[in-house]
């Protein structure tokens, strides 16, 4: 957003101007007979707004059965993790711009974006004018690069029925070579929450930006209508502590509650979660931000989300007595 705001992106342009990864791009509608993926021409653009609300038509491909059915009849690689592209080699759509809510690796794309429009890689631009401006100390892409890091690594944990154990697969890859900005940050919880202040303080974008993030922006929200139809693990990951009865819909980079959550957050609060169950959220109105973090798989822990709410009421309930 701070591109947007000097000029370098356009929030409502075509991306291809920057991405021509996604020039006149293509939706994947099904197979035929022969297992031969079928397209049509896409009758839109994909654009930055789309790609940092999840509504840009790309899809992860465990969140798409046509995706899923593409990439077993190709026998590509689910995750080769060194590259945006490699990760992520289909920049075809499996839906028209806008048309719903499929959780995307579009934010990877978005960091991309700020790349080819700066000159910069990603954690170059983010300590410049993000990292550095907070001073955030400890906020890299790389830790492998930082042997200080490597030494206070948290240790990764299963659930395991009653117990916990250790998990000593990295949750997260260490040897890319791009900066993953939809997944890829690695940091301490203390510069974390100096980020999320210098949201709330408007150090980091101009008051109307922020405001802007936090309102809602899309107009279908097919997708998010429905909490009931997703997993448990699914549903707490996306939605975390909002309940199921509070409507939702997306800001610019996460979801947002269109009606306060009683007792808890405020209206249009700003929310997500990542994979080693992490969760955080900025609640604009009240001036609050709030961060858990755990290293604890598998994703959208039962466990974890409720002690989530409880730590977020006891935030709330703390407010109203001072």
């Amino acid at each position: 957003m701070q591109c947007v705001e000097k000029g370098q992106l356009d929030l409502n342009g075509d991306i291809a101007n920057v991405l021509p990864e996604f020039k006149d791009p293509q939706i994947l509608t099904g197979f035929d007979e022969k297992n031969e993926a079928i397209f049509k021409p896409s009758t839109k653009p994909v654009t930055l707004r789309h790609l940092l609300t999840h509504s840009s038509g790309i899809a992860y491909v465990f969140m798409d059965p046509l995706l899923t059915r593409y990439q077993e009849l190709q026998k590509t690689p689910t995750f080769a993790n060194r590259t945006i592209a490699e990760k992520f080699p289909h920049q075809f759509l499996v839906f028209e711009p806008s048309e719903r809510w499929v959780y995307s690796p579009g934010l990877d794309w978005a960091g991309l974006a700020v790349e080819r429009a700066t000159s910069m890689k990603l954690g170059e631009y983010m300590q410049r004018y993000i990292f550095d401006v907070v001073s955030a100390k400890d906020a890299t892409f790389h830790p492998k690069l930082r042997e200080d890091l490597q030494a206070r690594k948290a240790r990764n944990w299963e659930r395991d029925s009653q117990s916990l154990k250790e998990q000593p697969k990295p949750v997260y890859a260490e040897n890319t070579l791009d900066d993953f900005g939809g997944g890829g940050l690695f940091a301490t919880m203390e510069d974390l929450l100096k980020i999320y202040q210098g949201v709330l303080t408007a150090k980091l974008l101009r008051p109307e930006t922020t405001k802007e993030m936090f309102q809602p922006h899309l107009e279908n929200i097919t997708g998010l209508d429905k909490p009931e139809e997703y997993s448990s693990p699914s549903r707490n990951a996306i939605w975390n502590t909002v309940p199921d009865d509070v409507p939702v819909n997306f800001g610019i980079g996460g979801l947002i509650n269109t009606a306060a959550v009683p007792k808890r957050r405020g209206i249009n609060s700003l929310t997500w979660s990542g994979h080693a169950n992490c969760y955080w959220w900025i609640d604009l109105n009240n001036g609050v931000a709030g961060v858990y973090l755990s290293q604890l798989l598998p994703t959208g822990d039962e466990k974890t989300v409720e002690l989530l709410a409880e730590f977020e009421e006891f935030v709330y309930s703390s407010l109203d007595k001072s």
